[in-house]
């Protein structure tokens, strides 16, 4: 139900998007998971359509996806092409999150967003290889920042590119 509301919104229906891929880097959802069952937002097309002064950083996708049973799961996808941890700033990428969780889901569509997730996920997909010297303190501070989402608190996951997003599964 959740879904089709997204999808028939009438701020929302304008970003929303078949797949999360920018520049060649994407993410891809389990085979298992029927496209009536998820919906991915632009949610920087979002920020980008308000031609406002001072935008705020946001992520590039968000996806909901309904889970096994009940409830919903929340992945946050931002997309870089970069091989080395000195293309991004720390403060930046956490901005983006922030700012969807806290203005996008919290403010200006809270009503329809703000719920109680079954599982939460925040994904930094880049080309950055996790066993590299190179990942060093920028990646590292950024797997140790908290962020507070109503009663969880979770933690941003550097993955390469490609990764695939599962379905979710209610513990009932």
């Amino acid at each position: 139900m959740l879904i089709e509301k997204i999808k028939k919104h009438t701020q929302l229906s304008k970003h929303v998007e078949p797949t999360c891929c920018e520049n060649n880097i994407c993410v891809t959802l389990d085979e298992n998971i029927e496209t009536k069952s998820y919906v991915i937002l632009k949610v920087d097309k979002f920020y980008n359509d308000l031609k406002i002064a001072n935008r705020p950083p946001s992520i590039d996708c968000l996806i909901i996806r309904e889970c096994e049973k009940i409830g919903y799961g929340l992945t946050l996808v931002e997309l870089k092409n970069i091989k080395s941890a000195g293309s991004f700033t720390f403060d930046n990428l956490k901005n983006k999150f922030n700012t969807t969780l806290n203005d996008f889901i919290k403010v200006k569509f809270k009503d329809l967003l703000d719920r109680d997730y079954t599982e939460i996920k925040l994904y930094f997909v880049s080309q950055i290889e996790n066993n590299k010297r190179d990942k060093g303190l920028k990646i590292e501070s950024l797997m140790d920042f908290n962020f507070k989402f109503n009663s969880k608190t979770i933690r941003i996951s550097p993955v390469m590119p490609n990764p695939t997003i599962k379905k979710c599964y209610t513990k009932v």
